[in-house]
């Protein structure tokens, strides 16, 4: 009998799986919390020069006028200081020292180590820290959990997670935290990844969309989460410490989840899984005795990098279906992390722009549940990625023409743009899968992938690009280059990949290369043999 027809039989979606999965749908919760906490670890501080013999700062300082070009007189003497420079004696003197604003933020990785003026450029480095990791976490992730199991990963993960966000606020070099930074970006991964593991293989083939849908929820609610801790904890070192303590309650829970009995089936430890599917179905209230010989375990054969570059180089089709695909992924993770990342130099509260970006997220994670099969996967992908680049794209009409007291135009354009990528990032896994054949499916997600993980690393860049023009059309820039890269890709999209909608997964090279010729009436005929059973 078939993996997947013994979970039906003991309960495809009872007790037991419900439990578990509520207990993995807390784990996407800590990837929210570390990820997103650098909108307010590195939050935007207003600042100016410090003069000399100005050592406590002064108390207009909280006053907005105080940190534009302006007199300060200390101890009998006139400064004319900006941001980044003071006159002295008729001579401009670039800054050493800072006096920060603490009316948004009491501390920040910013006044903490003065990443301002000359400096300020090291906030992109420190982002592509983080997503180095998860960069490096998403090609490791998959051969770790495969050889290692998922459970042992959910330890390694919680390890990383807790040293990286416990320790850093005790470290005094800003190098050293953004290396820690990237060992957040590692274990952050992880724990989006292996629990979506976990949750789908343990329940039956029907419930997998819901499943995969409790862990992405979840990572919205870790939005609001954090939200709320940052804004009753102000000091960055606080709120890391908070973070941490929250991941570390998380070690009681994993006592409760099992490994998946898929994985050691897979791996021959038949005696072990056999123990957690009997445990599963008397949770379940099922009686049902189970023996090795009841279950059938195929091991698929995926391709090497060779005969994977090799096939593709037989079918045109396939080499400009990747391409295609690969610059979808780019764009989709380039859009969506350069909004997610940047909410703080939105105007108006950063607080405000957060909760309202997280609620886009959320709202964007239940419409993707709203009629993919009825209207077409490649439909809602695309016109996901069209709708989503011209949002952002239009931003660059508010920021030459509007004025500044309209910019909450920018903002409704930039929460649109991530509304509609969020929609297509939710397909963006299950049309990648359902457009290559077996052999080179898991290949072809590995390069999708890492295309994402270049495309956030890109984004950290293209959000500092308003350090160099101080306009409102440069506070526009990053979001006009999001904008037309994902319009690029969508339409590219629209023109040239087949719709999946209602057919099977490819087994070979020839059945991808004719999807939508065959595979339709393969699952009609399919859905027709299903109805009869159902009947009989």
């Amino acid at each position: 009998m078939e993996y997947d027809a013994i979970v039906n039989k003991i309960g495809g979606f009872g007790k037991y799986q419900k439990i578990i999965i509520v207990l993995l749908s807390i784990a996407p919760i800590f990837n929210a919390l570390t990820t997103f906490a650098m909108n307010f670890t590195f939050g935007e501080h207003d600042h100016r020069c410090r003069p000399p013999h100005d050592q406590e700062g002064n108390e207009s300082l909280h006053k907005q006028i105080y940190f534009e070009n302006t007199s300060v007189i200390v101890t009998d003497h006139e400064y004319n200081v900006t941001k980044c420079s003071m006159m002295i004696n008729g001579s401009e003197t670039k800054c050493s020292s800072w006096v920060y604003d603490h009316s948004v933020f009491v501390e920040t990785i910013i006044s903490k180590f003065d990443v301002v003026c000359e400096k300020k450029f090291y906030r992109a480095h420190f982002l592509m820290s983080h997503y180095l990791g998860l960069l490096v976490g998403s090609l490791f992730t998959g051969f770790l959990s495969d050889t290692f199991g998922r459970k042992p990963l959910l330890g390694l993960g919680i390890a990383l997670l807790l040293i990286s966000t416990a320790v850093r606020p005790l470290i005094p070099s800003l190098d050293v935290v953004t290396i820690f930074e990237f060992f957040n970006g590692f274990g952050s991964v992880i724990y989006y990844i292996v629990p979506y593991v976990l949750a789908t293989e343990l329940v039956g083939p029907k419930h997998r969309l819901f499943a995969s849908f409790c862990v992405y929820f979840t990572f919205c609610i870790g939005c609001y989460i954090l939200l709320l801790l940052a804004f009753f904890i102000r000091n960055w070192e606080h709120l890391m410490l908070a973070i941490s303590v929250i991941i570390g309650g998380y070690i009681i829970i994993l006592l409760f989840i099992s490994e998946s009995p898929r994985w050691l089936l897979s791996q021959g430890k038949r005696k072990e899984a056999i123990a957690i599917l009997q445990k599963i179905a008397k949770t379940n209230g099922e009686n049902i005795n189970l023996s090795s010989e009841d279950i059938t375990v195929h091991k698929e054969k995926n391709a090497s990098i060779f005969s994977f570059v090799k096939a593709l180089m037989k079918s045109k089709i396939l080499c400009m279906r990747l391409c295609i695909v690969a610059l979808n992924w780019f764009a989709l993770s380039l859009t969506y992390y350069g909004i997610s990342m940047n909410v703080a130099k939105f105007d108006g509260n950063i607080y405000v722009n957060f909760g309202i970006s997280s609620t886009v997220e959320t709202v964007a994670c239940f419409f993707c549940l709203l009629g993919p099969d009825r209207f077409g996967r490649k439909v809602f992908f695309c016109s996901s990625m069209v709708i989503g680049g011209l949002t952002c794209f239009c931003t660059i009409f508010t920021s030459l023409y509007a004025s500044e007291s309209l910019s909450w135009l920018t903002i409704t354009l930039a929460m649109g743009g991530k509304f509609f990528t969020t929609i297509a990032f939710f397909f963006a896994y299950l049309i990648t899968a359902e457009l290559f054949p077996t052999v080179l499916r898991a290949s072809a997600l590995g390069l999708c992938s890492m295309s994402g993980r270049i495309g956030s690393i890109t984004s950290a860049y293209i959000g500092e690009l308003d350090s160099f023009i101080s306009t409102q059309f440069g506070k526009a820039l990053p979001l006009i280059i999001f904008g037309a890269v994902g319009l690029f890709a969508g339409l590219l999209a629209a023109l040239a990949l087949p719709e999946t909608v209602k057919t099977l997964l490819p087994e070979s090279v020839k059945d991808a290369k004719t999807l939508n010729n065959n595979l339709t009436q393969e699952v009609e005929h399919v859905q027709e043999l299903d109805s009869l059973k159902e009947t009989t």
